[in-house]
């Protein structure tokens, strides 16, 4: 029976902070919940490295109670791990002046930057945040290599059908990658798997790409939210065989979590401030249109560039002021 020789262990973005983002109700301590989850995941699976993909964290730190409960929790994994405790440089681990909080615990010991590991037939490479072209990949070509790649950016196939996430790397032709059999991915905060094809001299290698979601969900999408935030586990066995399956965390409840009163607020607010403008161009273009070109109502329902609901809303407003 094979021995295992790693039990690796990748989480997403967690985006940490002491403080209370958009319109989280405890922000703070969700976040703490979820990086403690992460640490009891580590034992309980008896992980042998833990690697995050980047964006540790929304920002510095302003309160020391919270310093000191992610300090409690890093000095966990990283003993739990024996110092093989990973974390890539996300966009938001970059600073307009001084140290970031990642940069910080690596300094302090109890992060490693990224790097490239090899594990008997494992080859991994960790790339940071816009450093694709830059990092040398740890990609072997061999019958029984298995090519991991940890990186934090937005990837997709010219085909994959995803969202507007904005502009994405497509991997179909970037040949440096070529071999690449696994892409684990930060960045994107969606919980999100695919297969594709990288192509080379006429030669396609598949590639399995698997998002590992945002468990805070800083941002509330109606209709995009995980429920479950997710730890990818990689195990790797002294005969060279590899096995992949997730631990999940139960993320807290959308109205848990968020202030939804409050942001129903908010949006029936943009929406009346929207109307008003819209409905003020339409009162303008009547003030420039020949009026003897059919009624009111034709003309407004004649205007371009206006949304029905705002045409209906001034018809309704007109008839009610002529009544």
């Amino acid at each position: 029976m094979a021995n295992v020789l790693a039990r690796i262990g990748i989480y997403g973005d967690m985006h940490l902070s002491s403080k209370n983002y958009g319109a989280h109700r405890d922000y703070p301590n969700e976040s703490l919940e979820y990086f403690h989850n992460i640490t009891e995941i580590t034992q309980r699976r008896q992980l042998t490295h833990l690697i995050g993909t980047g964006d540790f964290t929304f920002g510095r730190f302003h309160s020391l109670e919270y310093r000191s409960a992610i300090e409690n929790e890093l000095q966990n994994q990283y003993a739990l791990t024996n110092g093989n405790r990973y974390e890539l440089r996300g966009n938001h681990d970059e600073a307009g002046y001084g140290m970031t909080e990642r940069d910080y615990y690596v300094t302090k010991g109890l992060l490693k930057p990224s790097c490239n590991l090899t594990i008997g037939n494992l080859y991994i490479t960790m790339v940071d945040y816009e450093k694709e072209d830059d990092t040398i990949p740890n990609i072997i070509d061999s019958d029984n290599a298995i090519n991991l790649l940890i990186a934090h950016n937005y990837f997709k196939f010219s085909n994959t059908q995803l969202p507007n996430f904005g502009k994405a790397i497509e991997l179909d032709n970037y040949t440096k990658w070529f071999g690449l059999d696994y892409l684990a991915c930060g960045h994107i905060h969606k919980d999100m798997e695919f297969d594709g094809n990288i192509i080379k001299d006429g030669m396609a290698h598949q590639v399995h790409v698997n998002y590992l979601g945002c468990m805070m969900r800083p941002a509330y999408r109606d209709g995009m939210m995980d429920e479950k935030g997710k730890v990818l586990i990689i195990t790797l066995f002294d005969d060279g065989m590899m096995d992949v399956d997730t631990e999940y965390v139960q993320l807290w409840s959308l109205d848990r979590s968020f202030n939804l009163e409050q942001k129903e607020k908010q949006a029936a607010k943009k929406e009346e401030k929207a109307a008003r403008v819209d409905i003020s161009d339409i009162v303008k273009q009547l003030d420039t249109h020949d009026r003897n070109v059919g009624s009111p109502e034709d003309i407004i329902n004649g205007l371009e560039g206006v949304d029905d609901k705002y045409k209906s809303k001034a018809i309704s407003l007109l008839n009610m002021a002529l009544a």
